[in-house]
Formats: C-alpha cells, structure tokens, sequence
C-alpha cells in the first residue's frame, strides 16, 4: 500500500512536467488554428494593426508560461469553443482580451495592465465562460459583457483597479446592432476600486446576480437600470 502511495504521489508531481512537454509552442504568426494545448515561450507583441495572439480554434488549451504579450488589443479569441488561456501578464493599450462569439471558455490566472484609459476584458456574444482569479490594474472599464447572446457566465474573485479617471468595474451592455444586453450571469467575489462606478447593468440587460462583490466607489457602488438584475451582500465604502 505504502509503495502504491509513493507511486500515485510521484505521477502527480510529474504530470505538469508531462503536460508542459506535450504542449506545442505558439505558432510565430500568433495564431492558433487547431486544437491541442499550447504554452508561451517567449514575449509576443502585437503587430500590424492585429492581435498578438489570436485564437479561432475550439478545444485549445494556451499556458502563457509567466511570459508577457502587449499590444493594442492583446490576445482574441473569436468563434471558439472549450478554449483555456491562463497565467500570463498582459500589457495593454487598447483590449487586454477580446472574446468574440465564443462559448464555454475560461480566463484564470492573468495580469492584465493599461496604461489608464483601457479596457481589461472585453466579451461579445458568449456563454458559460469563467472569468476567475484575474488581475485587471489601471483601466478605463475592468469587465465588459455585451449582447443578447452573452450569458450564463460567471465572473469571479477578480482583483479590478481603475486607473486615474476609470469610469466602470464591470459593466453589462448591448452590442453593436444588437439592442438586447446580456442575461443571467453570476458575479461574486470581486475587489473593485477606484472606479467612478463599481458596477452597472443596462436596462436590457436582465436576471444578472451580482453577490457578495467589495467595491471602493468615487461615484456609486453600482447601477442595475432593470429589476430583474438583483444585488445582495455587496460591502461599499466611498473614497471621496
């Protein structure tokens, strides 16, 4: 039995090295087309008006390895399925992440940083992601969630820090040519402060909880614009 133990222990310890020599490294052109699991091996900035990492295929697994990627909009992900980006730092002057039209995703273990006029996350059209354990510092908006075709998504334990004059923490809208804003989402958990606003959904955006967030607020502690969104055990204090 004792010998099993040792055995199992060891076959623990080993599967991250296993499973860091089996990911692939990101293709140079910075896009991923084909599912499997991949690991940052170095820098990558954006270039040439694109993303510097751009993801299009489902079932993709992307390790950022600790290593950095910069740019205008940072990383995308656009029409893909069951996609995992994590533990990286992102430098950012536009978008740190954009997700496009993409469903059942996770978002864990990143850095994201502006300059004080970004946005940290942005998500479009997408359901059942996971936006957890992320630091977001020194932005305009920290979490965006757009469109009717945005939902069951959950978004916590967050650390989210407005950079001088940051308006929102997280925020709930429509999207372009889309008048309906997103529906029945969790968010729990996240540290919001020194933003204008901590958080806000729209008056189309409908059945969204928002629990047990901690926001330091220059303006308001949040803004729901339909009763259907509800709010309990929020903590709030004032920095004015």
């Amino acid at each position: 039995m004792n010998a099993l133990r040792s055995a199992a222990f060891a076959l623990c310890l080993a599967l991250p090295a296993l499973a860091q020599r089996d990911a692939r490294p990101v293709p140079g052109n910075g896009t991923i087309d084909q599912p499997g699991s991949y690991m940052l091996t170095g820098d990558r900035q954006a270039a040439g008006g694109r993303a510097a990492i751009v993801i299009t295929s489902s079932d993709v697994t992307l390790d950022l390895n600790g290593q950095g990627v910069s740019g205008a909009t940072a990383i995308e992900i656009r029409g893909a399925n069951g996609v995992t980006v994590r533990n990286g730092n992102i430098a950012t002057t536009g978008m740190g992440v954009l997700v496009m039209n993409s469903n059942n995703l996770r978002l864990e273990g990143l850095n994201i940083r502006g300059t004080g006029n970004e946005m940290g996350i942005v998500v479009v059209g997408s359901k059942n992601a996971m936006i957890a354990g992320n630091l977001i510092y020194n932005v305009f908006l920290g979490v965006f969630v757009r469109g009717s075709a945005s939902g069951g998504n959950r978004i916590a334990n967050n650390t989210i820090t407005a950079g001088t004059g940051g308006m929102l923490g997280i925020c709930y809208n429509p999207a372009d040519n889309d008048r309906e804003g997103p529906r029945g989402d969790l968010i729990t958990g996240n540290v919001i402060s020194g933003f204008e606003l901590g958080f806000q959904a729209s008056a189309t955006s409908r059945y969204n909880l928002f629990k047990g967030n901690s926001v330091f607020f220059r303006v308001k502690a949040f803004e729901l614009l339909n009763e259907t969104n509800k709010e309990s055990g929020t903590d709030a204090i004032s920095l004015q």
